[in-house]
């Protein structure tokens, strides 16, 4: 090899050498710490409602295995629950500090309970009748969720304490328009021009679209996404 090869293939060598390790490093711990403050902004979650019997949460006061979606960077395996209460998602700081993320940042989060996984997302402020953090049916072109909420009312069997109420409440959203999803006539009537299409298609298939089944909601809405010329709910 001449003395010039040998010249280039170090200095070849050498740039190798620079850009697989110094930049690698760099990059590494800055985004680390970028990440953790995107993740952990937020402040500490202290219980304030000792004299209410029950619980704030979703489903259960245990923390939950899961991911949660902050401005489109997705973070897995967070242990986290949900309070309905104050929509708002609580999630362990190391796995021993719980800490109120902040809400608004969030594009939408899930999780796993009782083999079942449930996923989120933040509708924000975008529709007078629903807004915050909504459980996710069905998504397509048109898009089913359900929102839970929870108020402290009077227990009425103890007079000296309170308890806390749950409401479930299901809407349909199509074309940025939202319905409140009162029964099976108030659904159907959100279809507009295909509202009679949708009923018998659902009367055919034997589809049974209910609040105690809201499963159906999310069979009709995939037929209905499927037809032309879709109308604008009330």
């Amino acid at each position: 090899m001449s003395h010039k090869a040998l010249i280039c293939l170090l200095l070849i060598l050498s740039i190798s050498v620079l850009n697989a390790q110094e930049p690698q490093t760099f990059h590494n711990s800055t985004d680390s710490a970028w990440y953790d403050q995107l993740l952990y902004n937020g402040t500490e979650w202290r219980p304030t409602m000792h004299l209410v019997d029950g619980h704030e949460f979703f489903l259960t006061s245990e923390f939950l295995h899961g991911s949660v979606t902050i401005e489109g960077i997705t973070f897995n395996e967070i242990r986290m629950r949900y309070d309905i209460c104050n929509d708002h998602i609580i999630i362990l700081w190391k796995n021993t500090f719980p800490l109120v993320i902040d809400s608004k940042n969030v594009d939408e989060f899930t999780f796993t309970y009782n083999g079942v996984l449930r996923k989120f997302v933040n509708l924000g402020d975008k529709y007078p009748v629903i807004k915050g953090f909504a459980e996710v049916l069905y998504k397509g072109k048109s898009l089913v969720v359900v929102k839970y909420t929870k108020v402290i009312s009077k227990n009425p069997t103890q007079v000296h304490y309170s308890e806390f109420r749950e409401d479930t409440r299901y809407y349909f959203i199509v074309n940025g328009n939202c319905c409140q999803i009162r029964n099976k006539s108030s659904f159907l009537k959100a279809m507009g021009e295909n509202e009679i299409a949708v009923r018998k298609f659902i009367r055919q298939q034997k589809v049974f679209v209910s609040i105690v089944s809201p499963g159906g909601f999310g069979i009709a809405a995939t037929y209905f996404d499927s037809l032309p010329g879709k109308k604008r709910p009330d």
